[in-house]
């Protein structure tokens, strides 16, 4: 079994891109919403899914409750008729972080998209998510590459990523740009508040 299906046990979903049949592997909305009670012993509203890729985690979202939005740099093939509707009514906007305005929701979850940036675009991302109450991050580091490694695995990325660091350079980049941030080795997910809270 591939090193991912163990990094991310709790969700994988197969999806098409224009090369093939795939799995996603992501954290489920539910989750994020416990871990937001956790911290703030109320329930979240808003929702932004950074890195929304076919708009999976947008719609499991929507179905919970939350109003719940997305961007992606990149179009997939639309799979059903309610994940299209999703980019149709432009919940979910074809762009970059680096292109956007600040975010407004109480919960981000970023999913990959921090490591394909450059270090120096990383703390013009980041300054977008200061008006969130709470920022999830989730992305292979270093620890991930010798994990896999060991078990005689590669760890495929649909582009290229450039910052593939270890946990302890993420934490200090979050919190050198203004989030109280905590490593959590169970979800495998960077958690961040913006200091500003």
């Amino acid at each position: 079994m591939h090193y991912y299906f163990t990094k991310y046990p709790y969700l994988q979903y197969p999806f098409k891109d224009f090369d093939g049949q795939y799995f996603g592997f992501s954290v489920p909305p539910e989750l994020l919403v416990r871990e937001f009670y956790e911290r703030f012993k109320i329930v979240p509203k808003t929702f932004f899914d950074c890195g929304a890729a076919t708009g999976e985690i947008v719609y499991r979202a929507e179905k919970i409750g939350l109003k719940a939005t997305g961007i992606d740099i990149k179009k997939f093939p639309y799979q059903n008729e309610n994940l299209k509707k999703l980019f149709v009514d432009g919940k979910i906007q074809i762009k970059s972080i680096l292109d956007c305005e600040p975010i407004k929701a109480d919960l981000v979850f970023c999913n990959g998209i921090l490591t394909y940036l450059t270090e120096s675009e990383l703390p013009r991302a980041l300054n977008k998510f200061t008006n969130c109450k709470m920022l999830v991050a989730i992305h292979n580091t270093t620890e991930d590459e010798v994990a896999a490694k060991k078990q005689g695995d590669i760890l495929p990325t649909f582009n290229q990523p450039r910052l593939i660091k270890p946990n302890d350079w993420w934490i200090e980049k979050f919190i050198q740009n203004g989030f109280d941030t905590e490593y959590n080795g169970k979800t495998r997910c960077f958690y961040s508040t913006p200091k500003t809270r």
